[in-house]
């Protein structure tokens, strides 16, 4: 279920682990947090294919997860643009995929602007070439995507 309210998205994942999804145009980045939403841990790419939403749903169901952080870019203006739309359009298909499975999770969308850049550069020491950086960078613009969520609500 889509949450549009951020006191409601955190009442309803306290203490659940948070998975966060850096949605791309080729492949998903993807990040969990513990359930007291200290730590985030970059964990894997989904690749965009006819599979996508059933591997989402393993992952859920694997790591027992409370809530789902959606990336979404918005521009200087925070205005939604055409990969925003996307994302949203893609969102509600994952949450109809889940309804359908049995699976009622929170969804909730946070700015993304600029996280493939942190992401890299906070990356450029832990690969020895830049073809390895790009295959998991999106995994580490999710985990930057959920520090930052936790950083903005830790007092909410």
């Amino acid at each position: 279920m889509i949450v549009r309210n951020i006191k409601e998205f955190k009442k309803l994942t306290y203490q659940k682990k948070i998975i966060c999804f850096d949605y791309g145009k080729k492949k998903i980045g993807v990040a969990i947090s513990d359930e007291n939403h200290k730590i985030s841990i970059p964990m894997s790419i989904i690749f965009k294919n006819k599979e996508f939403k059933k591997e989402i749903k393993e992952l859920i169901c694997s790591y027992n997860v409370g809530g789902i952080l959606m990336g979404l870019p918005v521009d200087q203006n925070y205005k939604t643009n055409k990969m925003s739309q996307s994302i949203k359009d893609v969102t509600k298909n994952i949450d109809f995929y889940l309804k359908n499975n049995n699976l009622r999770i929170p969804i909730f969308f946070w700015d993304e602007s600029f996280t493939s850049i942190e992401a890299e550069m906070k990356t450029n020491h832990l690969f020895k070439n830049t073809k390895k950086q790009k295959e998991s960078i999106d995994k580490y613009a999710a985990q930057i995507i959920l520090d930052d969520f936790f950083r903005f609500t830790v007092n909410e």
